[in-house]
């Protein structure tokens, strides 16, 4: 799949080690001394990083997580016009979908936004449709989204500084497994791949 008609706005090897960089300070408060990675791609959280939402999907329909009951979901949070990352992350989603076969029809993809003012519905629409034909895309104003993101505890910032039009977003880069009664389960690392997220998956199927 090719995303070149999008701009380049910070390079991939920045952005990484932001992410990287941002590890305990999203998480570290988070986490216990007690736990330990739970295996490669993986680590390991209070059941608690999580939150409720009302926002609207790429069909301008107001959504819940209750929209959501019964399906495992698989949460991304990012934005359409970052130029690697984000794109790579939903693309092993999609991948590890795939590869469960009819079972991945039990499993959501969903991509909240964090970047609502450029990510509007239709924007989003035609931003999930490149990966899978089951992901849903979510924004909302500026306030619900960050409210979300906190309650994930989410790094990020919006560097209109840099350019306030086409500005890049540093953001971290986690994929976040939520059960049927949207509890959190599991959280991947960005470097996972589709296959520890299909066999972990396989695991709670």
């Amino acid at each position: 799949m090719t995303l070149s008609h999008r701009p380049f706005l910070i390079s991939g090897i920045v952005i990484a080690v932001l992410a990287l960089g941002a590890t305990a300070w999203i998480l570290g408060s988070r986490l216990t001394q007690e736990k330990t990675p739970s295996g490669e791609g993986m680590v390991s959280v209070p059941t608690d990083l999580s939150g409720p939402f009302d926002l609207v999907d790429q069909r301008g329909r107001a959504v819940t997580q209750a929209d959501f009951k019964g399906e495992k979901v698989l949460l991304y949070f990012g934005y359409t016009f970052c130029p690697d990352i984000c794109p790579t992350s939903l693309q092993v989603i999609a991948t590890a979908l795939d590869d469960l076969g009819p079972a991945g029809t039990r499993v959501r993809p969903l991509f909240i936004t964090l970047d609502p003012e450029r990510d509007r519905a239709e924007q989003l629409a035609d931003y999930v449709g490149l990966f899978h034909e089951r992901m849903v895309g979510l924004t909302g104003t500026q306030k619900q989204t960050d409210a979300v993101a906190r309650d994930f505890r989410v790094y990020f910032t919006l560097r209109k500084d840099v350019d306030p039009i086409e500005y890049p977003v540093d953001h971290s880069s986690y994929i976040y497994l939520m059960d049927e009664a949207w509890n959190l389960t599991l959280v991947f690392r960005h470097d996972v791949s589709p296959e520890i997220i299909a066999a972990a998956l396989r695991e709670q199927l």
